[in-house]
């Protein structure tokens, strides 16, 4: 698993236009801007190690990445329903968590740098985004957990979008 300050350095090295926003010693959030075609996004990532690496599902300790501005598009009438391949914020429904890899597949651990993959996957999500837009077609891959796959309050913050 990789700490917090080794985090905060990889993303100091990587993406220095990203500032941390909140930190203590378990959690970390970062607000930075990315341009992936025709806009500029600023975005959150938030993070917290996990209390014990044996009591913990993936789901629950991603990083978590929300568009602050602008905000992202609600379009119900698209085929991929109103945000595609988000997860819902019971806090602040307009402000969702990117869903950037399946948590299925092994794509992502506590141990890989989140300057690695996170800033990266988040650019490509806003790619593929912004083709959305034009096209109502979300082109960027993916896949949906299966009810098999998701624990009750898992599902409970996919529906929430």
């Amino acid at each position: 698993m990789i700490g917090i300050d080794e985090q905060i350095a990889a993303m100091a090295d990587r993406w220095p236009s990203f500032a941390v926003t909140a930190q203590d010693g378990r959690r970390v959030e970062w607000e930075g801007t990315l341009e992936p075609v025709q806009r500029r996004y600023r975005v959150r990532i938030g993070y917290q190690l996990p209390y014990a690496i044996e009591m913990f599902t993936i789901v629950e300790v991603q990083p978590r990445v929300q568009v602050l501005a602008p905000k992202l598009e609600r379009h119900p009438e698209f085929e991929e329903g109103p945000v595609p391949h988000v997860y819902g914020n019971p806090q602040d429904r307009s402000l969702p968590f990117l869903c950037l890899f399946d948590p299925y597949s092994g794509e992502w651990s506590p141990g890989d740098l989140i300057a690695a993959t996170t800033v990266p996957w988040t650019s490509r999500y806003l790619y593929f985004y912004e083709g959305w837009l034009v096209t109502g077609k979300w082109l960027g891959g993916g896949r949906h957990p299966t009810d098999e796959e998701l624990g009750d309050d898992e599902r409970k913050i996919i529906a929430a979008v």
